[in-house]
């Protein structure tokens, strides 16, 4: 849209016409400064009609009637050619319009002259006076506009604009009696805005008009600054300094916090002042912010350097003197000042009472904030670098987060130890969340390499390193891992890293179906005290359940989830809250519980982000629900999209590959079912870690058959069954593959897994009880391998 269009005020346009329309019309147009007045009066040009406009201005020795004989002055030809019609009471205008040659009657009084304007007014049949900016103009030209509003003339329509009425007493122009319309310019909607990003535009100009046409004419706001700034300086020196104020505190202020910091005994004053000038609103009893954002940054700009800084250690010191100071805002304000050492020791402190309050992600931003300012002291760079990389265990980092971490270990002059420190946690986040396994297990070794001589961080790092789901090394090299943490913490006395550590090796051995695990899981605090034991147990509750749900046992993983979330509540922690409502969710597909699972998984996507490994659990949830749903395409997406993200994860991959498979099995390609299965079983193979195959072996075995690949089938199963003496004791997988392999010949015995007799029918039936996902009744899966009508059958 042209700028120039005044589209957004067409309905005011509309009603002012229809005003002006009525004989004796004496319409009035109210708005805030910068609402569009003048624009609207711009735009009054019937085509039928003389148009007289004028623009009143307040000067500081104003000629009496001055706005009014201007515009008189631009028709004056017109008048000139007429001046034969004029009653002899004209001559009272000599001395205004010494250009018609009135006769000279000497000197009249305020009435006779009142007079003869409105005889020389009307004496075009129809004629529109137009004035702008009425709230400016002397007193006599008040006085005479209230004479035209009592005594209206048939062919004379007065159009009069004007800011609202002040809040200063005195009195006001407008008259009492004769205004036979008025016409008010409120902020514009967002519906009114023609923009694409309408309420963004609305939320930056507060709807003013003259500022969305500002905002609209590509962004190029100097014109506008320079009006909001000349009307601060109209206010006077002492009133201008309590919009300065306000505008360096940055958000709604009492009267008494504008006074102390503009430094003048009552602010009231200039509060009341500003907002006529449409530079403040009122914010609640006794409170006052800014008109818009473009206000503020315009009343900011105009701040000369050097008073800007004193202004803001003026506010620096207001708000660090509050009963409850809010160190965010003290430490922003020392910054801005100049004063960046105090600026490091107050966000500190915001740090530490977010982080005391149990909300990371605002540590977070505060920290990240703090770090991306180039004039932060080099300690305090360092000490906010490691606090990052901490609290990033807990919280949900962006590609931003990860990229300044980067930095950090790369560019930054930083301490061996606190150097260690960054590349492990970075290396945990990258591994939890960026999809950067690989990577992520690097900056661990490296870090190991610098906390040599730092027994407690190091042995975190050596955890972190434990854990088998992360990455493609066999699970032997993280149980080596795993050992040397735990002779990293023998002797040490910290009880948080020694949580982390036992964590870790819960985690582990579960991921390893250890039955012997669920004891120490059961010996688990359900309230520490400390907080970052807490955490820490939190943790392990959720990785047990995480692990625990992999293996089958969704009854105890929601017993793990359960008490999780009873300290997830106490502390938010938002990756921890992510990865227990991701298992929650894969535990409700597997136990049939799929009420709200839809809804549910495309909310935690959107929480965490598409691109987070947070996602693939709820795009695999999606998936199989797609499929059991017979939404097959939907279906592949979601199951592609969870492969993709879950690059990482040992468990994550296995079951996409299980769900691809499925997919198409169902869609009758055999061919692309086949090398799917193959990648997936070489992946559990090189992983060494049988448990996580028991969604993929039964498509897998189900795929070679159908290819009439009876000897292959035959020999998976008999590697799924040797596995399932260690790693699947109570897996119904090992039953499963047995029953179909051994269907084609009807064989029950060579090869049953431990301690099984029974023949395959019954095999199928009895492991339909403990299914893992997402064998179920109807799958592809479960049915006779050698049945046409069953085979590739969608779920239901």
């Amino acid at each position: 849209m042209s700028v120039s269009d005044f589209a957004f005020r067409q309905p005011e346009l509309a009603e002012l016409l229809q005003g002006i329309a009525r004989p004796g019309a004496f319409v009035v147009v109210e708005g805030e400064p910068g609402a569009g007045r003048s624009t609207l009066l711009g735009q009054v040009r019937p085509d039928d009609r003389l148009v007289l406009p004028a623009r009143c201005v307040r000067l500081s020795r104003p000629a009496p009637l001055g706005p009014v004989i201007e515009a008189v002055s631009t028709a004056i030809d017109r008048w000139t050619a007429m001046a034969d019609r004029l009653p002899p009471l004209a001559g009272a205008l000599r001395p205004l319009l010494p250009e018609l040659a009135l006769p000279d009657l000497g000197d009249l009084g305020r009435h006779q002259t009142f007079r003869a304007l409105r005889a020389l007014l009307t004496l075009h049949e129809r004629t529109v006076l137009v004035l702008d900016d009425v709230h400016e103009a002397e007193e006599e030209t008040h006085d005479f506009l209230r004479y035209l509003a009592s005594t209206p003339a048939p062919g004379l329509a007065v159009v009069a604009s004007s800011a609202p009425r002040p809040r200063t007493p005195g009195r006001w122009w407008v008259p009492r009696d004769g205004v036979t319309a008025r016409v008010v310019l409120k902020p514009l909607p967002a519906t009114r805005i023609p923009a694409p990003d309408a309420a963004a535009v609305l939320e930056r100009t507060g709807g003013v008009a003259d500022a969305v046409r500002a905002v609209l004419a590509g962004g190029d706001e100097t014109a506008w600054r320079e009006v909001v700034a000349s009307r601060v300086a109209d206010l006077g020196a002492e009133r201008a300094a309590v919009v300065e104020a306000l505008a360096v505190l940055g958000g709604p202020a009492s009267g008494e916090a504008l006074a102390a910091v503009a430094q003048v005994t009552c602010a009231a004053d200039a509060v009341l002042a500003s907002m006529d000038a449409g530079l403040l609103i009122e914010q609640g009893p006794g409170r006052y912010a800014m008109r818009s954002p473009l206000v503020a940054d315009a009343v900011y700009a105009s701040i000369p350097g050097p008073r800007r800084c004193l202004l803001h250690l003026r506010a620096a010191h207001l708000l660090a003197a509050a009963a409850e100071p809010d160190a965010t805002a003290v430490a922003r304000q020392h910054r801005a000042a100049g004063d960046f050492a105090e600026g490091a020791r107050w966000t500190a402190v915001a740090v530490d009472a977010a982080t005391g309050k149990g909300q990371p992600g605002e540590a977070v931003l505060l920290l990240e904030a703090a770090l991306r300012d180039p004039d932060l002291p080099r300690a305090a760079r360092e000490e906010f670098a490691v606090r990052l990389s901490r609290e990033l265990a807990f919280g949900l980092a962006d590609e931003g987060t990860v990229g300044l971490l980067r930095a950090a270990v790369l560019d930054w002059p930083l301490s061996r130890t606190a150097r260690g420190e960054i590349r492990l946690n970075l290396g945990r986040l990258l591994i939890n969340q960026s999809v950067q396994v690989d990577a992520g297990r690097s900056e661990i070794e490296l870090a190991v390499a610098d906390l040599a001589h730092r027994r407690a961080l190091l042995a975190r790092g050596l955890a972190s390193l434990a854990l088998p789901h992360a990455g493609a090394v066999p699970v032997e090299e993280n149980l080596r891992w795993l050992g040397k943490a735990e002779a990293a913490i023998a002797g040490i006395s910290d009880v948080e890293v020694i949580a982390a550590v036992t964590a870790n090796r819960l985690s582990g051995r579960m991921q390893l179906a250890d039955p012997g695990v669920w004891q120490e899981v059961d010996r688990l605090p359900r309230s520490p005290r400390q907080a970052e034991v807490r955490r820490q147990v939190c943790r392990a509750y959720v990785n047990v359940a995480d692990a625990a749900a992999w293996n089958g046992h969704y009854t105890r993983a929601r017993a793990c989830l359960a008490a999780a979330r009873r300290l997830i509540r106490d502390e938010h922690q938002p990756y921890l809250e992510a990865l227990a409502t991701g298992t929650e969710l894969r535990v409700d597909v597997a136990m049939g519980l799929l009420g709200e699972v839809e809804t549910e998984a495309r909310h935690l996507i959107e929480r965490v982000g598409q691109a987070s490994s947070l996602a693939a659990e709820p795009l695999l949830v999606l998936g199989w629900h797609d499929l059991g749903r017979g939404h097959r395409a939907a279906a592949q997406r979601h199951f592609d999209a969870a492969f993709a993200i879950g690059a990482g994860s040992a468990p994550l991959q296995a079951s996409a590959f299980a769900g691809r498979v499925a997919v198409h099995l169902a869609a009758k390609d055999l061919a692309a079912a086949r090398r799917l299965a193959d990648d997936g079983v070489e992946t559990v193979r090189r992983k060494n870690n049988w448990i996580w195959a028991a969604e993929l072996m039964p498509y897998a075995v189900r795929v070679l058959l159908a290819q009439d690949e009876l000897c292959l089938a035959e020999e998976l199963t008999a590697d799924t069954t040797r596995a399932s003496r260690d790693a699947m004791p109570r897996s119904p997988t090992p039953l499963i593959c047995f029953a179909m392999a051994c269907w084609p010949r009807r064989r029950t015995t060579s090869l049953a897994p431990p301690n099984c007799s029974v023949a395959p029918a019954r095999l199928t039936k009895r492991s339909r009880d403990r299914m893992p996902r997402p064998v179920r009744k109807n799958s592809p899966a479960s049915a006779s391998p050698r049945s046409a009508s069953t085979r590739g059958r969608r779920w239901r």
